[in-house]
Parts: structure tokens; C-alpha cells; sequence
């Protein structure tokens, strides 16, 4: 086992190697936190101000995580089932083609496979009403354009997960962030994690920093809306994240709620073999198991909660810089995991012999975005095609192509190659029926063929 000087020895060689003024992060195993360790400041404003493991920090999208292990909870209660039409219990269900509303269900939702555009975590104008996850769950749906049909394709959303956390507490009877506390963190001794700012803002907050014109600066900006508390609002701590995990890594084998989370679900389409299951990306492969957890981050601010079930063992990292630095994390928290006796990760994906259809060529559209791109084949390769670019990519797995290796720092999206990936990638989606390509995933970002039939 990794000892805390030598944790705080790796956190600390990250944070002067890169220019981050602090880092923190927790090894842990199925029965809870293990060794935790931190370097550097909550904010560079605050020379005194030192980061602990105990300290809160904006976690976004490792939200998602929360959510769904809450989700799971009231599965294995018996108080609802992961395929029951979300309409069953919220009748004011709608959606913008009136008709698809029926068949979502939360399974589709925690999975980003309810066919909602991809969306952004916006703040502007937004409530801070603790009602406000029941009025986006309400209002939005009806006036968010679709990118397909429920469980059609993947499509990273947060307003589904404002939908699934209203369904939740719509079922239970009380206000999410109640619930969560009620069901998750007390059960679970997370004592300092809150889905409500004005809460966690009484506790010592790590600050965002952004990299300016070469020069590392604080971020002054609330950035919050209680509507998006299922998905991105949430502060915690590396040791409650590190509980968080550790159930999973409990979980029963007989277990319908926890182990379900882990199944694949969506396909990313990705040259490397990365699913999303509900609320947990699934990948890569490591020993006998798949890791799993999720991300999250937003202008320098950087969370991961990360699940090796293979060693038994899971770790939580938390920084103050931006998305810039993805790689050189991946590498310090491959290092600890390899040295703690790890099995070597594999993103291949796993040879299949289905048949395979033509290319996917034509013109595919982004709804509500007014992003396009145009595909065109070259015997088995692809060109992508949008006003300002175009790259050659060749088949490296079933209905997937890739370009050469990219610096993922270089690119912006959606050019950019998704987390776990340094390569820009296409894949197809076909109808399950009559094999039609009826989309495809730009670096996990879903495009609708323009002439398919909705």
C-alpha cells in the first residue's frame, strides 16, 4: 500500500510540474478511505490557505455518479424499477414529439440515451429555488430538441439528469437534496457533502483557477442553479467521494441497484473501448475487471472518482486548473494505481464478427447547434468534412474510424478527442432493424443523418 508521504510526494510532483496551486486526493477500498493526502492552496489569494483532504470542492459532473447510486437505493428498496416509464410517476411528462414521451424511462435518462441534444450547465437567469429541479423537469423537456428516439443513441445530457433527480424525489416524497442526504450521505458518514451552495459555502471552499495570458488567477463567479443539483452541483470531499466508492467496490454481486450501474449502456464509439453504464463511464479494462466512475469539471476546476475492481481498490482526485491538464492526470493516477500492484489498463476494444455495412457517408447535422459535418468514404476510410476542416480517419474497430494520434490539448471541440482517447473519432450508429446508419458519434458528440426519418 501507497503511504501518505509518498501520495503527497506524487500530488505534490503534479502540482509544481503544472502550475496548480493545489491537489488533493484519497486511495480507498471497499470499507472506506485508506491513506489521503493534499498539497498546495485552496486559492492563491490566500497564501495560508491550505488544502486538506477535508476541504469542498465543486465536484459537476462526478454528480451524476451521486445521483444514480441514490437512484439505485430506491430501486433496491422496491420503490421503482430502472425500465419503468418516467410518465408513471411523473404524468406531466412531455417531450418535443409529443409520442416518444411514453416510452422513456429512467434506465434511458441515467444512461444519456433519452435522445436530449447534448446541453450545457448554464447558470444565467437561473433559479436558486429549492423547487427548481420539479420546474426544469417540467418546463424544459417540451422545448429541448431531440437528437433521436428514446434508446436510440447516446447523448450526454444533464437535463436528464434533472428529470431523473425530480422523478426521484416526485417518488420519495421529498426534495432531492433532502433525499440524498436522508438515503446516501448519512447511511454512508458523508458529513460534508451538500447539493445546497449556501451550505457548503460555511465550509473552507477550494477556488477555481484559470490559466490567463500565462498567469494562474482566481475565478470569482458563483456559477450556480439549483436545477442542475442532479448533474453538476454538488460540493464534497475527496473522503466522502472516497465512501461513495467504496460502496460500489462493496456492492453484492446479487445486488440490483449498485451492480446495475456498471453495465454497459450506451457505446461511446470511441477508438478506445469506452461505455457509459448509469451514471458510471465503463473503461478501460484492467485485470479481470473494468474500471468505472466519472469525471467532472468545469474552468479550472478538475474531480474523478475512479473504481478498480480488479484490485480492490479505488481512488478520488480533486485539483484547482482546467481541463488543459487531463493527460498529465491520467499519467500520475495510472502511476499510483501500477503501484499499488495494479493490472496495465486496456482500452482495446474486443474483436467482433458482425457483419458490418457500408460507411456511414452523407451529411450529419447537430440539432439546435448548427454544427454539421459531411462524411465521405474511400473505399473502407473516411474524410470528415466541416467548413474549416477536414480529417482522414481508417477503420481501427467495427463502424469506428480514427485519425493519427492527437495532443488533446491542441484541439477544441468537437474536434477535440474525448477523455481516455487522444485520437479524433467517428462512429457509426445503425438502426437495429435494417442496419441504416442513423447517426454518428464525433468524439461522443451525436449527429443526425440529415436525411434519416425521425
Amino acid at each position: 500500500m501507497i503511504e501518505q508521504p509518498e501520495l503527497t510526494e506524487a500530488l505534490r510532483e503534479f502540482q509544481i510540474k503544472n502550475d496548480v496551486p493545489g491537489v488533493t486526493a484519497v486511495l480507498f477500498d471497499r470499507n472506506g478511505p485508506l491513506v489521503a493526502a493534499a498539497t498546495g492552496l485552496r486559492s492563491i489569494e490566500e497564501p495560508d490557505a491550505a488544502l486538506r483532504p477535508d476541504t469542498l470542492f465543486r465536484i459537476y459532473s462526478t454528480a451524476k455518479t451521486l445521483t444514480a447510486t441514490l437512484a439505485a437505493a430506491l430501486v433496491d428498496s422496491g420503490e421503482l424499477g430502472w425500465d419503468e416509464p418516467v410518465a408513471a410517476t411523473l404524468p406531466e411528462f412531455r417531450l418535443r414529439r409529443a409520442h416518444q414521451a411514453p416510452a422513456v424511462t429512467l434506465r434511458h435518462l441515467l444512461s444519456h440515451r433519452a435522445g436530449f441534444i447534448p446541453d450545457m450547465v448554464l447558470h444565467e437567469g437561473c433559479s436558486r429555488d429549492r423547487d427548481a429541479v420539479a420546474v426544469a423537469a417540467q418546463v424544459e423537456p417540451p422545448r429541448t430538441p431531440l437528437v433521436g428516439r428514446p434508446g436510440q443513441v447516446y447523448s450526454y445530457s444533464n437535463l436528464g439528469f434533472t428529470v431523473a433527480g425530480h422523478l426521484l424525489e416526485r417518488r420519495a416524497g421529498t426534495t432531492f437534496d433532502r433525499l440524498f442526504t436522508e438515503r446516501i450521505a448519512e447511511p454512508l458518514g458523508m458529513t460534508r457533502t451538500w447539493h445546497d451552495p449556501s451550505v457548503a459555502m460555511t465550509y473552507p471552499l477550494l477556488q477555481h483557477h484559470r490559466l490567463d495570458a500565462g498567469t494562474v488567477r482566481v475565478i470569482h463567479e458563483p456559477r450556480v442553479a439549483a436545477k442542475h443539483a442532479p448533474s453538476s452541483q454538488c460540493w464534497s470531499t475527496v473522503l466522502d467521494l472516497a465512501r461513495v466508492g467504496a460502496a460500489h467496490l462493496a456492492a453484492d454481486p446479487a445486488d440490483r441497484g449498485l451492480r446495475e450501474l456498471r453495465q454497459p449502456q450506451a457505446d461511446v464509439r470511441l477508438d478506445v473501448d469506452l461505455h457509459y453504464g448509469l451514471g458510471l463511464y465503463l473503461g478501460p479494462r484492467a485485470g479481470d475487471g473494468i474500471r468505472f466512475g466519472h469525471e467532472g469539471f468545469y474552468e479550472g476546476m478538475w474531480t474523478k472518482l475512479l473504481c478498480c475492481p480488479a484490485s480492490g481498490l479505488g481512488l478520488v482526485w480533486a485539483d484547482n486548473r482546467g481541463e488543459e491538464l487531463r493527460e498529465a492526470r491520467y499519467q500520475v493516477i495510472n502511476d499510483l494505481f501500477m503501484a499499488l500492484g495494479g493490472a496495465t489498463p486496456n482500452w482495446t476494444r474486443p474483436a467482433r464478427s458482425v457483419a458490418v455495412g457500408p460507411p456511414p457517408s452523407g451529411r450529419y447535422e447537430r440539432p439546435a447547434s448548427g454544427s454539421a459535418l459531411r462524411l465521405v468514404s474511400h473505399s473502407v476510410n473516411l474524410d470528415i468534412i466541416t467548413d474549416d476542416r477536414t480529417v482522414s480517419t481508417r477503420p481501427v474497430a467495427v463502424d469506428v474510424w480514427a485519425a493519427e494520434a492527437t495532443p488533446a490539448a491542441r484541439m477544441a471541440p468537437p474536434w477535440r478527442p474525448h477523455a481516455g482517447s487522444d485520437r479524433v473519432s467517428v462512429g457509426a450508429v445503425r438502426d437495429d432493424q435494417t442496419g441504416e446508419v442513423t447517426h454518428v458519434l464525433l468524439n461522443g458528440l451525436p449527429y443526425r443523418r440529415a436525411d434519416h426519418r425521425r
